[in-house]
């Protein structure tokens, strides 16, 4: 699958993220990302996250990877966003507040 999807953060800061299938393979390069499932049309996020590395932290390694994928993760959607850690944190912190994701309220 391709294409984007705009999440919204809880101060309704637009955030656009392209879709790639879970088996991606990543470049060394910093961003947010979010575990997601589509749910009756409409994309549900399983686990909202931010990486200084997507090629070393979106893999199976992941401490969340199999709870998601036992949700029925199918695609990670991912923002290649600011370098600076404050940003992507706090765009992480924002989205979370809004849609309270299932794997980022409670352990696997």
């Amino acid at each position: 699958m391709s294409g984007a999807q705009l999440w919204y953060g809880e101060d309704g800061t637009p955030y656009e993220y392209r879709i790639y299938d879970r088996g991606t393979i990543w470049n060394d390069v910093p961003g947010n990302y979010i575990f997601a499932v589509m749910s009756s049309g409409l994309w549900v996020p399983l686990y909202i996250g931010e990486t200084d590395n997507f090629e070393s932290r979106l893999n199976s390694n992941h401490e969340k990877w199999d709870a998601a994928l036992r949700r029925g993760m199918t695609h990670i959607h991912a923002h290649t966003g600011s370098p600076v850690y404050e940003t992507r944190r706090y765009e992480e912190w924002n989205l979370i507040r809004k849609h309270a994701p299932e794997l980022n309220r409670q352990g696997p």
